[in-house]
């Protein structure tokens, strides 16, 4: 919706389609409305929360800046004799919100492809195996398998867990796991790993691992873990912005408190100093930067068979 909404009020600001000025910024006004409060809304959720906590943070400067804008431009809009002859800046808080937004989304694709890797990385795992159970082989769910069982893996097959190898001797393909791109010499005493392939010969496995306990599934847990967290880059940012944040609120009431009663230019101007010294420091880069770099980077990982959990 940001979006929608963004382009048209970036195209009222910046193209002479309606000559009346009022009405213009009324459009805009209008249009900037839901942008504001219903797309950014979680910036200001999020400036509660820094300021609950007395600790700045990216939200905090993005709602400020933002807000500091769209009220400026709505007193111009509505009272336009208390600035005369100032502009508005509707476009810039819708832009950045917007801009925002667009890096979370990218955020949210991101953690969608890691989730479908980890999907792929675990249906390689068979449902089916061989189990011997009283000097006789019976077929069995995998899930149903437990530690110590004895399992029959012929060539051709995935090793459905975890396990030693107890018979025979075999050429197993570990690549999925361990990215040797050749097959590994398994014999009596080797581990083996569930969902890698057995190339050559027959192999009796004794189960070590199952269910949540083998690799395949340490994988999958580590790559989740990771998408709730934070790339180090985004916490860094948040270092950051504990001194950062603060640091531009007192230089923006400095530069206004300097135009007013030092230099004695106007109100108008002023707010306008203050305004653009935290629009400016909005992190529009670390937005969109960091998220479309954890994408490509990412996606491309896992076209390669490259899971990423830290």
């Amino acid at each position: 919706m940001g979006a929608l909404l963004t382009v048209p009020i970036a195209a009222l600001t910046y193209l002479p389609i309606i000559s009346d000025r009022a009405v213009n910024n009324l459009a805009m006004f209008f249009l900037s409305l839901p942008v504001q409060f219903v797309v950014g809304f979680r910036f200001y959720r999020g400036s509660y929360d820094a300021l609950s906590s007395r600790i700045g943070n990216m939200d905090l400067l993005i709602g400020i800046g933002t807000s500091a804008a769209w009220i400026y431009s709505s007193i111009v809009t509505f009272i336009p004799g208390f600035f005369p002859g100032s502009e508005t800046y509707f476009e810039t808080s819708a832009i950045i919100i917007t801009l925002i937004q667009t890096g979370n989304l990218l955020e949210y694709i991101t953690k969608g492809k890691a989730s479908e890797a980890v999907h792929k990385l675990l249906s390689l795992q068979p449902t089916m195996t061989h189990v011997i159970r009283d000097l006789v082989e019976t077929n069995m769910q995998v899930e149903k398998v437990e530690a110590g069982d004895v399992l029959i893996v012929r060539p051709g097959e995935r090793v459905p867990v975890d396990g030693k190898v107890v018979e025979g001797f075999s050429a197993v393909d570990e690549s999925m796991v361990t990215g040797e791109s050749l097959p590994k010499d398994k014999q009596i005493g080797d581990e083996v790993i569930g969902a890698t392939i057995n190339k050559t010969g027959l192999l009796k496995i004794q189960a070590t691992k199952v269910g949540q306990d083998t690799v395949l599934s340490q994988i999958a847990k580590l790559v989740e873990e990771a998408q709730i967290g934070k790339a180090p880059l985004q916490r860094l940012a948040d270092e950051v912005s504990a001194y950062f944040v603060p640091a531009i609120i007192l230089i923006a009431t400095a530069s206004f408190l300097f135009w007013y009663f030092v230099a004695r230019i106007g109100l108008a101007f002023s707010l306008l100093s203050f305004v653009s010294v935290v629009i400016i420091a909005c992190p529009c880069a670390l937005g969109i930067a960091i998220p479309a770099a954890l994408l490509v980077g990412t996606g491309k990982g896992a076209e390669n068979g490259i899971l990423l959990f830290s």
